[in-house]
């Protein structure tokens, strides 16, 4: 079950770090315990604004928004992020496959994931695309 067997991913000399941000609490929850689970370093944020201020004090390696959130969306944040944490790996997660095609948004967005997701295909997402990250850096 799972990739890591909660074995740390280390990003360099550190833990990777990774902010879920998602206005639902109980997919936040979700999220949250899979990917601590899996040895990753994990913030989270109810909402586009605080997970700006959240990458203040918490430079994430992943950020994974849910589109469809009260204020700002999903889309408009990684926008944000993009801006602020360049470096950041920016994923999508929503029920919306129409989001999937490579619209305007393909710039902002690294990677989608569809909802309802499988654990170990997010996983194993998640770890290739911090591979790829750490082979461009």
């Amino acid at each position: 079950m799972g990739w890591g067997g909660g074995v740390p991913v280390w990003f360099g000399a550190r833990m990777a770090r990774i902010l879920i941000v998602d206005d639902e609490v109980h997919v936040v929850g979700a999220l949250r315990r899979l990917l601590r689970r899996e040895g990753f370093s994990i913030e989270v944020a109810l909402g586009g604004e605080e997970a700006i201020e959240k990458l203040a004090t918490f430079p994430a390696d992943v950020v994974i928004s849910d589109f469809r959130m009260r204020g700002m969306n999903g889309l408009e944040l990684l926008g944000q992020v993009l801006r602020i944490a360049p470096s950041a790996v920016r994923v999508l997660i929503s029920g919306h496959a129409d989001l999937s095609s490579g619209g305007p948004e393909a710039g902002v967005i690294s990677h989608f994931i569809s909802k309802p997701w499988d654990d170990d295909r997010l996983i194993a997402d998640v770890r290739a695309l911090l591979g790829a990250q750490r082979s461009a850096s």
